[in-house]
């Protein structure tokens, strides 16, 4: 364990704000001497900073994600109004059903709520296959 005298200094210079790293640095011990010197006197370990820093990036993450698969519906469903054949049709709807999937998926999983004027993915999927009918009718005349 600590000196007294090594324990007043991690006590000091956590008390001024220095990370558990920055103190094991300072004074030439490692962190997890630091951390159990802290835990013994009952100090809590700030980690709040890199659990902030780590949620923030995860929702930035998602939102773009997100941003990202509504480029993507946009994009398809612009493929789907000049889409000619069943083929075509065929083509669009498995990358459609995927990046649908993906973003229920994103949407459970995050505190970010989509903006309003997307469209709600069963309305995407009706649409879809309201558009696959018509083709499909068209074809066979």
């Amino acid at each position: 364990m600590v000196s007294a005298a090594i324990g007043k200094k991690i006590k000091k210079l956590k008390d001024d704000g220095l990370s558990q790293h920055k103190i094991g640095k300072k004074l030439g011990i490692a962190q997890s001497t630091v951390s159990d010197y802290l835990a013994l006197i009952g100090e809590k370990s700030d980690q709040s900073k890199t659990k902030k820093a780590v949620d923030a990036k995860a929702d930035y993450d998602k939102e773009r994600r997100l941003s990202l698969n509504n480029k993507f519906f946009i994009k398809i469903e612009k493929m789907l109004d000049e889409a000619k054949t069943p083929n075509d049709l065929r083509a669009l709807a498995t990358p459609y059903g995927v990046a649908s999937d993906k973003r229920a998926l994103l949407e459970r999983s995050s505190n970010v709520t989509p903006s309003v004027s997307d469209q709600s993915i069963d309305e995407r999927l009706e649409s879809l296959a309201r558009r696959r009918a018509e083709r499909k009718a068209a074809a066979d005349q």
